[in-house]
């Protein structure tokens, strides 16, 4: 006997046909191979007992609190169900039954939609999620952690860009205030001091969507109209109550990062009761405010901030569950590039963090990351490249 590894549809099919099974029953074991936990927050007493009996019915299995089989009234509660796609179609079936957990199973059905890569548009143009994208940095900071980011001269950045164009970066981020753990604020006039030297001459030099890293109103405005078609956010839009507008009213593309607290005192012992499902729920409410302000759903990009408010594990379980952001529907971009996290834990300075890097690369990809901000474009490229032509 041996365990497969069935990683895809694909791997399912293939082993089939070796065996000469019957094709009209593929669909059914592809359902069976597909195994998923699924976790629900906030429900009855009634919902969590009935969920878990539906689930036991239908061969399935979910997990509940002890206190939730005597329950009380208002309480509510958690419950992970444990179950392949064939029996979460049982169970959404017999739900159809009980109109009160109407709810439930309109979330389970979903779960059952093959839902495609997720599109996103940046200004004229349409970028599908069907490979690895790769997003240059450029910090026009003398503070920057990594001193191979640091670009103060115009005639080393024209150098620069022209190599990141010839490694075929997709797009390229400027950063004109350091965001780095303990960083004080940049005066907004030397932010666009700085942006003002530099923006229009990249626009120039490159056809690739350039992004401005920046959490002021002010300054996204000056970028926008400078040539930036997205505007990399990393307070999620909360520092500056009119980022929303500006961006909604220019039209461009946007990313949304999670963090917690400011780049000051954001590593001063952050403490999580749930990582993931804050990351995720900051990350939803986050969209919805966008939206709800003007900007296109298909503008916008969500990043988990891996060193922005975290421990050293909470990035590395980040990393683990990325796939449970891709839930969003939307874009994941991740800046992992020569962090702490990558060399703290061997003594490794940030110039030495080149081989961490590309190996978190490759989890990263495996584990749903659409685009990947680095300070390494050739080098990140091609890991990029065959891990997407052995995984997708």
């Amino acid at each position: 006997m041996r365990k497969l590894i069935i990683d895809n549809e694909k791997t399912v099919t293939n082993e089939l046909k070796r065996m000469h099974v019957d094709p009209d029953a593929y669909k059914i074991f592809i359902k069976k191979a597909e195994y998923m936990a699924l976790k629900f927050d906030g429900l009855s007493c009634a919902q969590v007992n009935v969920l878990k009996q539906t689930a036991l019915i239908c061969d399935a299995d979910a997990a509940i609190p002890k206190s939730a089989y005597k329950g009380g009234r208002g309480k509510k509660y958690p419950l992970i169900l444990f179950a392949n796609r064939r029996e979460i179609e049982k169970i959404e079936r017999r739900l159809r039954e009980q109109p009160w957990m109407e709810d439930i199973r309109i979330q389970l059905a979903s779960v059952m939609i093959d839902k495609q890569e997720p599109l996103l548009k940046i200004g004229r143009k349409r970028f599908v999620m069907n490979r690895t994208y790769i997003m240059g940095v450029i910090n026009l900071t003398p503070d920057s952690f990594y001193s191979g980011s640091r670009y103060t001269d115009r005639s080393i950045i024209e150098k620069v860009v022209n190599e990141m164009n010839e490694e075929g970066v997709d797009f390229i981020d400027i950063g004109a205030e350091s965001t780095r753990p303990k960083s004080a604020p940049v005066d907004e006039k030397e932010e666009i001091r700085r942006l003002k030297r530099v923006l229009p001459l990249v626009a120039k030099l490159t056809r690739v969507p350039i992004s401005v890293d920046t959490y002021k109103a002010r300054v996204a405005a000056l970028a926008i109209d400078q040539g930036a078609s997205i505007i990399n956010d990393v307070s999620g839009h909360r520092f500056d109550q009119y980022m929303v507008k500006t961006i909604a009213r220019s039209g461009v593309s946007t990313i949304i990062m999670h963090m917690k607290g400011k780049p000051r005192t954001m590593q001063r012992n952050p403490q999580y009761k749930d990582l993931m499902r804050e990351i995720y729920n900051f990350l939803q409410e986050r969209i919805d405010h966008a939206v709800e302000s003007g900007i296109d759903r298909d503008r916008i990009v969500i990043d988990p901030g891996l060193g922005f408010g975290k421990l050293l594990a909470d990035n590395y379980v980040i990393i683990r569950r990325l796939a449970e952001l891709r839930q969003l529907g939307r874009p994941v971009l991740v800046g992992h590039s020569r962090k702490s996290f990558v060399g703290n834990p061997f003594g490794l300075s940030p110039e030495n963090r080149l081989e961490g890097t590309l190996g978190i690369q490759s989890l990263l990809i495996q584990n749903g990351a659409s685009i990947l901000r680095v300070h390494d474009v050739m080098e990140a490229k091609r890991v990029a490249s065959i891990i997407d032509l052995i995984t997708r």
